[in-house]
């Protein structure tokens, strides 16, 4: 599913930007975040500017999940997973 609507030629893996370890970005437009046991991520957004949509994929269940709000750049960022289990976090910059 995020291979067709990401710029996977311009993603590159970036473990340094989750404590996950594990990132794919686009860095300053994309980022997919693999969180194995759920629970909270901080991503290092220090480089990015202006803020990022927020998308779950929750694999165990199939169900995609908007974000509550956008997650700011120019900062570390923290954010938790709306369920238990292996997810799957997707930031798309919208401004």
């Amino acid at each position: 599913r995020y291979a067709e609507q990401m710029n996977l030629a311009h993603m590159t893996p970036h473990p340094e930007w989750a404590s996950t370890r594990y990132c794919l970005a686009h860095p300053g437009e994309e980022y997919l975040v693999y969180l194995p046991q759920g629970g909270s991520v901080t991503l290092d957004l220090c480089q990015a500017s202006g803020h990022f949509a927020v998308e779950w994929f929750l694999p165990q269940v199939n169900r995609v999940l908007p974000g509550a709000r956008p997650l700011p750049g120019g900062d570390y960022a923290v954010t938790t997973a709306p369920y238990t289990g292996d997810a799957v976090l997707y930031l798309r910059k919208v401004e």
